[in-house]
């Protein structure tokens, strides 16, 4: 089954399910189910609502269609096709809505309809006949969806003017009353009211916070109205604007990606623990058919959703396959998200920044979100192993990446617009900029790798040239050797450049063309491997001083990676620090959720701060993969900072794996459980020389590389306990 755009399936009355899937017009997908259980003997009746919406954040406008088979049994005999048979009839209820970026809002008068068409019972007689598309060339092939069926269910423990509502249904509501609607969490769902009315009355159903502004006229007598679409929120208001009715059930329905929580976060730190809760709650909330930025605001599936969203995915989460086997670390929003990108590539050879919209603005093409892509496609096929798919998106890897050397310069950097950060000065700016140069080359560097695991040699020989002759040029122009650090850009018309800065109320200073160092410059720089050790410790240096600085919460991804990067306890309790700080306000705000950003107004239900949750399951607790998942291993790091103790399950594309650490007053007690067929390496603070080290009731010998201690593990459960000397 599918349509253009939205369709909602009925059998002997009885709602089955609603869709499609998110899809680029390209790239459609089709929904199939086993309706076996919804059938009876004789005669069955299915109905569909059909909805096309011009476009939002996750609709393209698209003329409008629908097409179904049903097949009874295996013989190609026993298939109901959707041809000129079946009847028809226009929607009359559904008026004109106000546009909306994010939900579609209704304006329903049911008077407009008769009372019981989704029923088994209807007579449908009067209706006319289907007709066929008439033309064809409109619509491609479709495919067969591989996501699951998005969870839905129903939302306990509703208050309605501060009483639960199971105490006051049913309740007789009049012109100028007002219901207060309170859920127990933040929720992205669907509102269904069963109501007793006279004809006429209007009622109005709103979200003050949130996308909900809907408008329902009954018809005389029992009905029921049940939303289309669903809505980020926490709170709303039913209000009678005119007329009478008896509210006889109130519903509200989640509607998600089925993502089961099945790691675990405890320490010491009640802060710490109630942060892991609520931003592994908020990944649910915007995953839905896809990863979306907000819940509250676009629920649009932007390439920059990951990094996070897959990263606390992989460490906290289980997903169930089409046939409802558990999946450790699911991929599938990941890999849809990367092959959407693909679909959206224009002629030029650039993919969108979005995926499902018809929004062309500044936003339509961004350069930075296409290095995501490129680097999302690895993280991909590291996590599982797929080479078909990596075939399938070569040839749009290659076309954007190729679109990007061609816009090098005669000092081999690409010029184009730099990395959007909210607190990058140049961001949007076309420049020779660090920040997008360093993405560019990890993208290049990404490629060749791909290209070599998929067998087409000759281009990743050619890009992996690419990206080092870029890493070279970026270390030769863009290096500030009396910073000892880089520049965060060229620009070759530096008049305009400091009229743009002026205009923008940004104080960076302009010397020959060159940008002053920023940290973002420099955090990119190391992040995307672009540093030669010879310069790594300058480049440290330069940032040490800025780490506590008011940047957006996407800069802090960035600069965690390289604060735990540095093996310091000292560095690894300041990360602690600067979350307990900037994120304590989500914990004090009512829906609890994740925000946009730090310091300024944006989504409260958001995708960019969630990524805590990753550091604390891959860092705190520790447990990292240790390369490609065919390797089977992972690395076993704790990072406790000032946490006196931490323990809790870390989810691998292996299974779970238990860990606990405590402090003891000259070292640390542990307990590890690895997984069957994994292999592990355990790393351990080396700042201290060690006195003792137990292992299983055994005497072990622990080594030291660099500045940490290690041991290998293998599958089985472990405790030990190390005493330092100091």
């Amino acid at each position: 089954m599918f349509a253009y755009n939205r369709f909602s399936v009925f059998i002997n009355g009885k709602y089955l399910m609603r869709g499609p899937v998110r899809f680029e017009n390209k790239g459609p997908e089709y929904a199939s189910c086993n309706i076996s259980s919804y059938l009876k003997k004789g005669k069955n009746v299915i109905v569909v609502v059909v909805h096309r919406f011009d476009h939002t954040g996750q609709i393209m406008a698209h003329e409008a269609g629908f097409t179904a088979l049903i097949m009874l049994g295996d013989s190609k005999n026993s298939q109901i096709k959707t041809d000129g048979s079946w009847k028809v009839s226009q929607e009359f209820s559904y008026l004109h809505r106000p546009f909306a970026w994010s939900s579609i809002r209704e304006n329903i008068d049911a008077r407009k309809m008769p009372a019981n068409y989704i029923s088994g019972t209807f007579d449908d007689h009067s209706w006319e006949n289907a007709v066929a598309v008439k033309n064809l060339k409109n619509f491609v092939p479709l495919r067969k969806q591989e996501l699951p069926f998005q969870q839905e269910t129903d939302i306990n423990n509703i208050v309605v003017n501060g009483k639960p509502a199971s105490r006051q249904l049913p309740i007789t509501v009049k012109k100028g009353d007002t219901l207060k609607v309170t859920l127990p969490d933040y929720y992205q769902a669907y509102v269904s009211l069963d109501l007793d009315a006279e004809a006429g009355t209007l009622v109005h159903i709103f979200d003050k916070d949130g996308e909900l502004n809907n408008a329902y006229i009954t018809r005389n007598g029992l009905q029921n109205y049940t939303s289309f679409n669903t809505y980020g929120t926490k709170h709303f208001v039913i209000y009678v604007v005119n007329g009478s009715l008896k509210l006889n059930r109130l519903r509200v329905i989640e509607r998600r990606y089925p993502l089961k929580r099945v790691g675990s976060f405890t320490s010491n730190d009640k802060l710490l623990n109630s942060l892991w809760d609520r931003l592994t709650r908020s990944l649910q909330i915007i995953s839905e058919d896809a990863y979306v930025d907000c819940a509250d605001r676009e629920r649009v599936e932007w390439m920059d959703c990951d990094p996070p969203a897959f990263d606390v995915t992989r460490t906290a989460m289980e997903g169930p396959d089409l046939k409802g086997k558990k999946m450790y670390a699911d991929a599938r929003l990941l890999k849809q998200m990367l092959r959407r990108t693909a679909l959206s590539q224009g002629p030029d050879g650039r993919v969108k920044a979005h995926t499902c919209s018809d929004r062309w603005d500044i936003h339509g093409y961004m350069e930075d979100r296409a290095c995501d892509w490129v680097e999302g496609v690895r993280r991909y096929y590291e996590s599982t192993g797929d080479k078909a798919f990596i075939r399938e998106l070569w040839y749009p890897i290659t076309q954007q990446l190729n679109w990007f050397l061609a816009r090098r310069t005669e000092r081999g950097l690409v010029k184009a617009r730099e990395w959007e950060l909210s607190t990058n000065p140049l961001r949007y700016q076309v420049c020779e900029g660090t920040g997008l140069n360093a993405f560019i080359f990890k993208a290049l560097a990404d490629a060749a790798y791909l290209g070599k695991e998929i067998g087409h040699n000759k281009e990743s020989l050619f890009f992996g040239d690419a990206a080092e002759k870029l890493r070279t040029a970026i270390n030769k122009h863009l290096w500030d050797k009396n910073r000892g650090t880089y520049y965060s850009g060229y620009m070759d018309d530096e008049d305009a450049a400091k009229k743009m800065f002026a205009k923008q109320h940004c104080n960076i200073t302009m010397n020959n063309g060159y940008a002053e160092p920023t940290f973002e410059a420099a955090i990119f720089a190391v992040d995307q491997g672009i540093v030669p050790t010879a310069r790594l410790d300058s480049v440290r240096q330069f940032l040490k001083d800025k780490w506590d600085k008011p940047y957006c919460f996407m800069s802090y991804y960035y600069s965690f990676k390289q604060m735990y990067a540095e093996n310091d306890n000292k560095s690894d309790g300041k990360i602690l620090d600067m979350i307990r700080e900037r994120w304590k306000p989500m914990l004090d705000y009512d829906w609890q959720t994740s925000w946009e950003h730090y310091f300024e107004e944006g989504s409260k239900v958001h995708v960019y701060s969630i990524f805590p949750a990753y550091f604390f399951s891959s860092y705190v607790l520790g447990v990292r993969p240790d390369g490609p998942v065919w390797t089977k291993k992972v690395i076993i790091d704790p990072r406790l900072g000032d946490l006196n103790y931490a323990s809790g399950s870390v989810v691998t594309e292996f299974g779970k794996i238990a860990v606990a650490w405590t402090r003891t007053t000259d070292g640390m007690k542990f307990n590890i459980n690895v997984p069957k067929g994994v292999s592990a390496t355990l790393k351990l603070n080396g700042e201290h020389k060690v006195a003792d080290f137990q292992l299983n009731h055994k005497k072990m010998v622990i080594e030291k590389t660099g500045n940490q201690y290690g041991i290998n593990l293998s599958s089985g459960k472990w405790s030990g306990a190390i005493k330092y000397a100091d």
